[in-house]
């Protein structure tokens, strides 16, 4: 079974949090020596916002036309190491087609938010279909859901080799949309009208933010990347009204972003008061407001320890270093109770060499 590949799969039309985790998933296996391909449920466009970044890390993808019986087909002619689902659609169409091909199936449950109409019905169905597979919850409260024996691991990044962030900007990014809080953001501005906001994303919301034209937020649209505009940001604000464990804020930190958010999710976890962020009661403007003003008015001596801070943070606990092995050991769980051999060799190998990458980053960072 050691040549056989994993296969990712998702079904999206655009690039998110979910799609940035299933990126970082794909080449952190791959460059522990697994074989790793990310295969799309289905295509929505010409093509996927992730489609070049894939190529340019020498991913293997695919897409497939939405339909189980063609997932069905490819399953039984790529037989797979595992198949590991993210997200609701494919969480359940994959399992019922591992189940028919009899291949294993790891499943990692991402949003904190239950949805509206069918996205709260399809919520629903890929809860309860959960324990036809193994499962990864991305935070305590996901893992409270309906969810069968869920191992709760946290999503993970990689730290880029620069030094943290020293921008100025106050910013949000992500999706334009109710759960995700743009509007509170734009509530936030209106508190700090002396301070520069940056709005990234487009989304459902777009046209009503725009028209309470804020005059301290500019929006800054979709981009295909932040690595460019991390540099300008100095804080990541997190208004969402649910969260599991936002990508986003893992990237700000590994790019020594301080983060500032209600404590949602997975984020309690994440930030720890005044060392590598701030976290303010659900929902209150005004506190969030306060540590905001609080941050601003630090020595930049001492926001460059927090810049440190969150990046060692990254490191430490967020990293593919950290994190991989902990979904290596669900998909070993998975294939045996399949009755299928792990490879060993290969995960005592990955294991050694994840090891050694995270001692080699931590002592840079020391």
């Amino acid at each position: 079974m050691a040549d056989h590949p994993i296969i990712i799969l998702l079904d999206s039309r655009q690039a998110g949090g979910i799609e940035t985790h299933v990126y970082q998933l794909a080449k952190a296996l791959q460059s522990s020596g697994w074989l790793a391909e990310i295969w799309f449920y289905q295509k929505y466009q010409a093509e996927h916002p992730l489609e070049q970044t894939l190529k340019d890390s020498a991913i293997r993808f695919r897409y497939l036309n939405g339909r189980l019986v063609q997932l069905i087909s490819e399953l039984k002619s790529t037989q797979p190491l595992i198949l590991h689902t993210h997200g609701y659609k494919a969480g359940i169409f994959g399992r019922l087609a591992a189940v028919i091909t009899r291949t294993p199936v790891a499943s990692t449950f991402h949003n904190g938010d239950p949805g509206e109409g069918m996205v709260r019905l399809y919520s629903l169905l890929d809860q309860l279909s959960s324990p036809i597979s193994e499962n990864i919850a991305v935070s305590d409260e996901i893992a409270r859901r309906w969810i069968r024996a869920p191992r709760r691991i946290d999503n993970f990044v990689d730290v880029p080799e620069h030094y943290p962030s020293s921008g100025k900007a106050i910013s949000f990014v992500g999706r334009l949309s109710h759960e995700k809080g743009p509007d509170l953001f734009l509530q936030l501005a209106k508190h700090q009208p002396l301070l520069p906001f940056r709005l990234y994303g487009s989304g459902p919301m777009e046209e009503i933010l725009q028209k309470q034209q804020v005059h301290n937020v500019m929006f800054m649209g979709q981009v295909k990347s932040m690595e460019a505009h991390w540099r300008e940001i100095g804080l990541l604000c997190i208004t969402s009204r649910f969260e599991g464990l936002p990508m986003v804020a893992l990237e700000a930190m590994a790019h020594g972003v301080p983060v500032l958010s209600f404590p949602l999710g997975g984020l309690p976890d994440l930030i720890l008061q005044g060392f590598n962020g701030w976290t303010s009661p659900v929902g209150d403007l005004n506190e969030m407001s306060n540590l905001l003003q609080f941050w601003f008015s630090l020595p930049e001596a001492v926001k460059w320890q927090i810049r440190e801070a969150c990046v060692a943070t990254i490191i430490n606990r967020y990293s593919s270093q950290a994190i991989l092995p902990k979904i290596l050991d669900v998909y070993q769980q998975a294939v045996q109770a399949k009755g299928h051999d792990w490879p060993k060799t290969l995960k005592t190998a990955s294991a050694h060499s994840l090891t050694n990458k995270k001692q080699d980053r931590s002592q840079t960072v020391g």
